[in-house]
């Protein structure tokens, strides 16, 4: 694909970084080293965060497409893990299974249950009444803490449907794991994802995009088409595709030689794909929409989870994961996941500067406004050039979400980070499964630390506004950086009273302050 806006702002980006810089590590405050060192230290990271997406955008690539022949369909095991779920979202999701343009013969669908709920029994039998060409498994893992299970939570579930069908149906050649609520896309999804494997011998895996049903404008930044729509090309480009945990299928025989879905991660996706590329397996993303799901987390508490858990897993791999094996290229990509959580720090650091600045007239670094002006602008520039590039094709509208989102969650990723280094590579923390249904409600105490940050840049903001000379004294840097961390927070802000509205969760609180 022509990328070429990419590569003229990365190379833009490293002109600005090398003026930028050294420029910073001259004049820091040394006065404030408390603010100083953490600034240096975040523009730092911010640098090598930001060259190696240049690097690992450099290329991208979409595979041909390969769609299976009519009358050459092989056969393909759908796993659908479920644990509680509503079953008429199980239900809906199975049934979007069997009604694609795929022979209905050629599927084995299996709802693996790991609550062991006679309602979801019921589905089963049901959709076998329905469609009575299909097969139509129900199958009940050993629960949490026997024996026999491998792993717990939805890898403990995978595996032990995945050994059903090793005993019952061994020579299935491709198996499809699809969350429970999330309903086929694209009617074409398995034609062209088993098309992909079956045109390349060395594809351990498929995976495609994941949507899903959202509020008005993706008010949690849920749909990702930043991730999906380009991202997620670079890493096609350079065999560094990771599995996302539905609208997938792999070969069964990469994930026998994988020994199943891993279970040292907190959820299996990740850690999955890197024990498959760095045994020498190939990965294809296709760049159709393979899942749609029926929920996303729209309430701050399930999406802190949900995102906090992918926070949680990729740094675990990315501090003590075993990569060995894996390319440069290969390395560089997954080091840039984990940097893109690291990164968070960084935010954090550069959001505070703008109310020591306003407030106290604390400086991180000690220049003129000219030198300011002509390190610093061109460097700021740069980036945002950048970003601009990497979203070409999207709205800007989705660009400044994903921003706000990733802004709104910084304390969550920063302190999911904390965690990983803190339980090491032998410790796992529990897993809850992500809610199916929205609980609305005003989570002002899930985000203190979002609001205080807001309240500050705002507070700070009117404060230097009031006490200085807006002709002589003002600071317009500072105040710019301000409005555009707190315009940032805002998204989170007003998430936390998404569903209700500002006046009733206003008057909830009021109502019952504790």
């Amino acid at each position: 694909m022509n990328n070429w806006k990419v590569r003229v702002a990365g190379a833009l980006l490293l002109a600005a970084t090398i003026w930028y810089l050294p420029w910073v590590f001259r004049n820091l405050n040394w006065q404030a080293s408390w603010l100083a060192i953490p600034f240096a230290l975040a523009s730092v990271m911010t640098s090598v965060m930001t060259l190696v997406t240049v690097i690992n955008h450099w290329h991208y690539s979409v595979p041909e497409k390969h769609p299976v022949p009519e009358g050459e369909e092989l056969e393909v095991a759908v796993i659908i893990p479920t644990y509680g779920e509503p079953p008429a979202i199980v239900y809906k999701t199975a049934q979007s299974v069997l009604k694609q343009n795929y022979p209905i013969e050629k599927i084995r669908l299996v709802i693996s249950d790991d609550a062991h709920s006679s309602r979801i029994r019921q589905v089963a039998a049901r959709l076998q009444l329905e469609f009575p060409h299909a097969h139509v498994g129900y199958h009940r893992p050993p629960r949490q803490g026997d024996p026999r299970r491998h792993g717990q939570a939805k890898a403990g579930n995978l595996n032990s449907a995945l050994e059903a069908i090793n005993i019952y149906a061994p020579d299935i050649p491709f198996i499809e794991t699809r969350d429970a609520d999330d309903l086929v896309g694209d009617p074409d999804f398995l034609r062209q994802a088993v098309g992909q494997l079956m045109a390349d011998s060395q594809v351990a895996f498929v995976q495609t995009v994941k949507e899903a049903q959202v509020g008005e404008e993706d008010p949690f930044g849920n749909l990702e088409p930043l991730f999906y729509r380009k991202a997620m090309l670079a890493k096609n480009a350079a065999n560094a595709v990771f599995p996302c945990g539905s609208g997938l299928v792999w070969r069964h025989e990469a994930l026998d030689e994988i020994g199943g879905f891993p279970t040292w991660s907190l959820v299996e996706d990740l850690q999955s794909g890197a024990e498959a590329l760095r045994r020498g397996w190939r990965s294809v993303y296709l760049p159709i929409v393979g899942a749609v799901g029926q929920t996303a987390p729209e309430d701050v508490p399930n999406a802190i989870k949900q995102r906090g858990t992918w926070a949680l897993d990729t740094m675990r791999l990315t501090f003590w994961g075993d990569k060995s094996g894996l390319n440069l290229r290969q390395h560089l990509h997954f080091s840039e996941l984990g940097l893109f959580y690291l990164l968070s720090f960084s935010v954090l650091v550069f959001a505070v500067t703008p109310v020591f600045a306003l407030a106290f007239k604390v400086y991180p670094v000690i220049t003129t406004h000219a030198a300011y002006a002509l390190h610093f602008w061109p460097y700021a520039a740069a980036i945002e050039f950048l970003l601009v590039a990497l979203a070409d094709g999207l709205p800007y509208e989705a660009l400044w979400r994903a921003r706000q989102t990733w802004l709104g969650m910084a304390p969550v990723y920063a302190w999911a980070s904390i965690l990983a280094l803190i339980y090491g590579p032998h410790r796992k923390p529990a897993y809850r499964v992500t809610r199916k249904e929205h609980v609305y409600g005003w989570y002002w105490r899930e985000i203190w630390p979002q609001i205080l940050l807001f309240l500050a840049l705002v507070g700070a903001s009117v404060y230097h506004v009031l006490t200085n000379s807006l002709l002589y004294e003002v600071d317009l840097g500072s105040l710019f950086w301000a409005a555009f961390f707190a315009l940032g927070l805002s998204r989170i802000v007003r998430n936390s009273w998404y569903g209700i509205g500002f006046k009733a969760a206003l008057l909830q609180t009021l109502k019952h302050p504790a």
